[in-house]
């Protein structure tokens, strides 16, 4: 799942930066223990990435977003979602109020970091979209763009977008928005005709490729359990887990 987080796209996301499953996930599994050892062991370490996240995911979405609280609201106007309320480790009467102020289907609750006992009986108030995205991050340098990888945008765009065509066919393509010294990755997607030919990797790579040369050192993106075997093949680490939740009510 870059929050796939669950790309808008004609694309089918395999694998994708926040995928959302057809039907809700099971409960909320026991972090595990192995996300103590990760490069982000603190909530001040932690906030200000999600933050730099949820610029450049806005940005790349064309969303507006705003502070609530200690969260973020991107109002997504997705087919899955109109809002989504995304929030890094949030104190327990935090996140009763944003669990409260949930009420539809079509507002989600992103929760970034390991839950406890009381964070999970909050929480157990919505409907579970994912337990399973985890938030990733590795450095970016300069490389050479594939041969068959097409960046479309001019060089001063904030977002980059890549392309790999097959038999004069779109087979893949991803999308990443630089903020600063961070890119965070977006919608990479491969058709299925063309899966399994390594074009993820082309994409991203066209993305880094892109993004080094707009100045930026750091790529952050939340991945499915899927993107994550991409992902962790290209060098990247995996920094927290990540949850989503929605509203029981009607929509408004």
């Amino acid at each position: 799942m870059v929050r796939g987080w669950f790309v808008a796209t004609t694309l089918p996301t395999t694998p994708v930066t926040r995928h959302v499953p057809a039907a809700l996930s099971p409960p909320l599994v026991t972090a595990d223990p192995a996300y103590a050892r990760g490069v982000i062991e603190t909530t001040d370490g932690l906030v200000p990435l999600v933050d730099r996240w949820v610029e450049g995911w806005a940005l790349s979405r064309g969303a507006a977003r705003r502070r609530d609280g200690d969260a973020w609201q991107v109002d997504v106007a997705a087919a899955t979602r109109a809002v989504e309320r995304i929030v890094a480790q949030p104190t327990p009467a935090e996140l009763t109020r944003l669990v409260d102020e949930t009420p539809a289907p079509d507002v989600w609750l992103s929760v970034i970091g390991p839950l406890d006992d009381v964070a999970r009986e909050t929480l157990a108030r919505l409907d579970a979209v994912t337990h399973a995205e985890r938030m990733m991050t590795a450095p970016v340098s300069a490389t050479l763009l594939p041969a068959d990888v097409t960046l479309d945008g001019d060089d001063d765009d904030q977002v980059v977008h890549v392309r790999v065509e097959v038999d004069g066919v779109v087979a893949a393509r991803g999308q990443a928005a630089v903020v600063g010294e961070h890119v965070v990755f977006d919608r990479i997607a491969t058709e299925p005709d063309f899966r399994r030919r390594g074009l993820g990797s082309r994409v991203m790579a066209g993305l880094e490729h892109g993004a080094a040369a707009r100045g930026a050192t750091t790529g952050l993106l939340f991945a499915s359990v899927d993107g994550r075997r991409l992902y962790e093949s290209l060098g990247w680490r995996e920094v927290a887990e990540l949850g989503t939740w929605r509203g029981r009510g009607v929509p408004g």
